[in-house]
């Protein structure tokens, strides 16, 4: 029997009346995937009942991490399937399409959702939710079962007083800061209301299902209940502001790193890379822009070697030929499908990533200098607040060529600020305990009949951190 069979066993299905079920929905990369992984495992040492419901791909791996798991669309297949777009390709229009990404790969899907929520949620208790799961809270409203949203990064709140970086206008957010909240807060409603032409399929499907109108904009406040939020983020990215919802709180991140739900190792050759000689310089576009990293990787060794540094590249699929990236490894470069980032980050002399939530978090968590390469959607934002905090400098992907990746890192490296912040911040974030600080406060939400101790076995998972 499966780890998951096993969790099962003796105890109801999921979604029966008495079973304990906490219903956790998400949709994405590695980076939305991973802390909703982290919060099922702390709501089993609990004593409760997860249920992660999420794209088909990531079953063998939540099933191995021991967490119950249900299929929730759309699968990566059916992207691929339906818009005739190989992964590579997905990725590409993901980056250069600002509304692709809601518009293709999302929306289009949500009645699909609501349909596989609607089996799994019945007899729940709770639905946790992350931003892009509009099906699942349309399921929740129907079965009638409260719903609290898990927000990733500060940007989805959209707030006033702490503007975030807005794509395509990233000049308005030092602007929106000088001015004030008022008029900042004019002006993202402005945003918004551009952007809800976007959601009519969403509004015809509420009809189609007898859901009664929401005026609030589906992306943006839609998301929130009168439970409120939960921001899995550390607060060295942004504290709870004004115009939050009410009963926000910021846990921390909320870590869990191994590439198949077991626990997180090394490869050997990364090891006997890494104890040949200094730190090296660490190059990944996390789990969705690796697809189509474009001449990345390239640039990323010519930098490298213009430093006169080892370096490490995480390419993805590529590793198998990386002949295909232009790239051979060698003594000074150890190329690398996927690593723990837990086990590698720290031991890099610095980390140029894409600044994707879940990267982000395991480089502030190392105590590493880094180079901030934001690509697309709330990686920009990020990546403002990764600079703003003093751990990173940052580079347009626009700008990234060998000589002027060298440059930056060598600003970087030398800037004593950066490295003593990046410790400062890493003390900071050991505090940390986000996980288990959203799993309190979702039992808190349940029944008190239904809050059993916490398992110091399941809250010290080796795959987490």
């Amino acid at each position: 029997m499966s780890a998951a069979g096993d969790l099962a066993a003796g105890s109801p299905a999921p979604g029966t009346p008495g079973s304990r079920t906490v219903i956790l929905a998400t949709l994405g990369s590695l980076g939305d995937l991973h802390p909703f992984m982290a919060v099922a495992l702390a709501l089993r040492a609990r004593g409760l009942r997860p249920v992660l419901a999420t794209a088909e791909e990531y079953r063998e791996k939540v099933e191995a991490a021991g967490i119950a798991f249900h299929p929730m669309r759309p699968s990566f297949g059916d992207l691929e399937r339906d818009l005739s777009l190989s992964r590579p390709a997905l990725a590409a229009r993901c980056v250069a399409d600002h509304e692709f990404l809601l518009g293709k790969a999302v929306l289009p899907y949500t009645r699909a959702a609501y349909e596989d929520l609607l089996a799994a949620g019945a007899g729940a208790q709770l639905f946790v939710t992350s931003t892009l799961c509009f099906g699942a809270r349309l399921a929740a409203e129907r079965l009638a079962i409260p719903v609290l949203a898990v927000v990733l990064q500060p940007m989805m709140f959209m707030s006033a007083y702490d503007p975030p970086v807005i794509p395509r206008a990233e000049f308005l957010r030092p602007l929106l800061s000088l001015l004030g909240p008022k008029v900042a807060a004019g002006v993202l409603s402005l945003g918004k209301s551009a952007t809800r032409g976007l959601f009519a399929p969403l509004v015809r499907l509420r009809a189609e299902l007898g859901l009664g109108e929401d005026p609030r904009h589906p992306l943006f406040e839609g998301q929130f209940s009168s439970l409120g939020a939960l921001g899995l983020y550390s607060r060295a990215l942004g504290g709870v502001q004004p115009d939050y919802p009410v009963r926000t709180s910021i846990v921390g991140f909320a870590g869990f790193d191994s590439e198949d739900g077991r626990e997180a190792r090394l490869s050997a050759t990364l090891a006997e890379f890494l104890n040949a000689g200094p730190a090296p310089l660490v190059f990944t576009l996390g789990s969705l822009i690796v697809n189509s990293p474009g001449s990345f990787f390239r640039e990323s060794v010519a930098a490298a070697r213009q430093l006169g540094m080892r370096a490490v590249l995480l390419v993805g699929p590529a590793a198998q030929n990386p002949a295909t990236l232009g790239l051979r490894a060698g003594p000074d470069l150890c190329i690398e499908a996927y690593a723990p980032h837990s086990l590698l980050f720290p031991r890099a002399a610095a980390i140029v990533h894409q600044v994707g939530i879940g990267t982000l978090a395991q480089a502030l968590r190392s105590g590493r200098p880094q180079l901030a390469v934001p690509f697309f959607a709330d990686q920009l934002d990020n990546a403002a607040r990764a600079v703003r905090l003093g751990v990173a400098r940052r580079l347009a992907p626009t700008q990234y060529a060998a000589a002027r990746v060298a440059r930056e890192l060598r600003r970087v490296l030398e800037t004593p600020g950066i490295a003593s912040q990046a410790r400062r911040v890493r003390e900071q974030l050991l505090h940390e305990q986000g996980a288990a600080a959203a799993a309190a406060a979702i039992a808190a939400l349940l029944p008190s009949e239904q809050r059993p101790a916490a398992r110091p076995d399941l809250e010290n998972c080796g795959a987490c951190h």
